[in-house]
């Protein structure tokens, strides 16, 4: 009988074992300023200006002992005179205080309506198409407040407003038919707070800068002041999935509940999804990087949402691609049961390292195509419970989605992996539990008709590491799985910066098995398996959407 080696030496043999079948996910780092920070910083701001009139009222305004109408009638005033400022300066700077400032006052106040002393009334607006109603927030932060690192680049636009980020909590009803809520985090969406007066009256508006960043504020057109990075990261802050590294690999029988494809954003019918399925011992977090870089192009980020795809590591890939298979069908119920939206015909695949070889399967043909390079009796003829039929035949009979467009694989290993043959690989393969068990009878019925050199993987479970030694017969067969008609497909492959293709690697995959000679396209970028996270990476990607929703 195996021993199971305390959880202590799996985290240690892990780290040296697999760091080389898996990349780092980029940990972003959040700093939430508390309030009182954030009024010394207004106080400051004001005080170096203290010959400017709007810098006096705000210094007013967030002076002590000031009432409730007398501070909120000398912000908005503040944000009047400001209102046409230059970005980058001064008077803009102290327009987005100012902004942010009367934002909390009337958040104490739960944004009801107050009288000026001027007489007019101070108003929120309420939700639609372009806007949202603050009141229905569960939070609402300014996003000056958050301190975020580690990230390359802070994806921010100048502009009107301030810019903020709301979340919705899982148990939110504004998420009510919504199919894919973090079940932590729930969903965040990027705002901009103005300040409109050219209705007569004062209102504060909240535009949904996802959905529009281009407004017309009291007769003028402007862009909105607009932080990309900052849902994103507050989401991650609020539904940590780093526990799924290790132990998705291993019990798999324990985490296949968490899985799921999940939203970053509210669903727009007027974007295209991309959909993000990491890789082994990974999570969806390894695609921060490349969001956070894809929102700064204002092209996509106007035909784009993303999607991105959770799941136990140590599935085997054919299961894994059911999986999905099952939430993009479940996705299209909900969001589109007519099958009416043409956007939804027209998903982009995005699979890094075991995640493209998941990818692929969304776009190849199975059923008798897979089953006679194993077998030559049908499965349906085998002596086998029905459970274990109906299992086999949802993982063999597949045909590709009609909803998918296009697939970009990063650093995937088509032809397997060295190392997943290595002893390390061989103990972690032995522990890896799957979230189901075969009888021993539908075991020997299987072996019975399996081509000889694949009756081991009966021996052991066929898990996904298994899966991944290099020119296995299992991914030979995946190879000479039909694609799709007409659906184009790119690689991006990793050289670890050397220069030596076709002899090159990644680190973990070689040239020759992420090569695929029908790509439509191969970018080699100078990184090792993270080729997902490079740079240069990242623009063959922006590259390829831009391409996609031009054509």
């Amino acid at each position: 009988m195996f021993a199971r080696p305390p959880l202590a030496t799996l985290h240690a043999l892990a780290a040296l074992a697999m760091v080389s079948l898996s990349t780092g996910c980029t940990v972003v780092g959040l700093q939430v300023q508390n309030l009182s920070a954030r009024q010394g910083e207004a106080r400051n701001l004001a005080a170096h200006n203290g010959d400017d009139r709007a810098a006096a009222l705000l210094k007013q305004a967030v002076g002590r002992g000031v009432g409730e109408t007398e501070k909120i009638s000398d912000l908005v005033e503040a944000i009047r005179l400001t209102s046409t400022a230059r970005p980058g300066s001064t008077q803009h700077q102290i327009n987005q205080t100012a902004t942010e400032t009367l934002v909390s006052a009337m958040q104490a106040r739960q944004f009801a309506p107050v009288t000026l002393r001027n007489g007019k009334t101070l108003s929120v607006a309420g939700t639609s198409d372009r806007t949202m109603d603050p009141r229905g927030a569960d939070e609402l932060v300014p996003a000056s407040a958050l301190r975020i690192e580690r990230l390359r680049v802070r994806t921010t636009q100048d502009g009107a407003g301030a810019p903020y980020v709301v979340r919705y909590v899982p148990s939110s009803p504004h998420l009510s038919g919504q199919p894919g809520i973090t079940p932590k985090a729930g969903i965040t969406e990027a705002v901009t707070a103005v300040l409109r007066s050219d209705r007569g009256q004062p209102q504060l508006v909240f535009y949904r800068t996802s959905k529009d960043d281009d407004v017309v504020i009291n007769g003028r057109r402007a862009k909105l002041a607009t932080d990309f990075t900052a849902p994103l990261a507050y989401m991650l802050s609020k539904g940590r999935n780093r526990s799924m590294d290790i132990r998705s690999l291993i019990r798999t029988d324990l985490t296949m509940d968490q899985a799921g494809l999940f939203q970053f954003s509210p669903y727009d019918p007027d974007k295209i999804p991309v959909v993000f399925v990491h890789g082994l011992m990974s999570r969806p977090e390894t695609w921060v990087p490349a969001v956070n870089d894809l929102l700064a192009d204002e092209k996509i980020r106007e035909r784009y949402q993303f999607w991105f795809f959770l799941y136990p590591t140590g599935l085997p890939v054919w299961a894994t691609a059911a999986k999905l298979r099952e939430e993009m069908d479940r996705f299209r119920t909900t969001l589109d049961p007519r099958r009416a939206n043409p956007n939804l015909d027209r998903m982009v695949m995005v699979g890094h390292s075991m995640g493209g070889l998941v990818s692929g399967l969304q776009i190849r043909t199975g059923g008798k195509h897979l089953w006679q390079q194993f077998m030559n009796t049908p499965p349906e003829k085998l002596d086998l419970t029905p459970q274990t039929k109906e299992r086999l035949l949802r993982i063999i009979n597949f045909g590709p989605r009609q909803d998918v467009a296009r697939a970009v694989f990063f650093s995937t290993p088509h032809r397997g992996s060295e190392l997943a043959v290595n002893p390390f690989a061989e103990f972690f393969a032995r522990l890896v539990r799957l979230p189901f068990r075969l009888a021993q009878s539908d075991v020997l019925a299987i072996r019975r008709v399996l081509r000889e050199d694949l009756r081991e993987l009966f021996v052991a479970p066929a898990n996904s590491i298994v899966f991944l030694r290099a020119r296995s017969p299992l991914l030979a067969a995946i190879l000479k799985l039909p694609m799709r008609p007409g659906v184009p497909y790119h690689s991006v492959v990793g050289d670890r910066g050397r220069g030596d293709t076709p002899d090159s690697s990644d680190g973990v995959v070689p040239y020759w098995s992420s090569h695929l000679k029908d790509a439509r396209s191969e970018k080699i970028v100078p990184s090792g398996h993270g080729s997902h996270e490079n740079p240069e990476g990242i623009a063959e990607l922006a590259r390829i959407l831009r391409q996609h929703c031009s054509n």
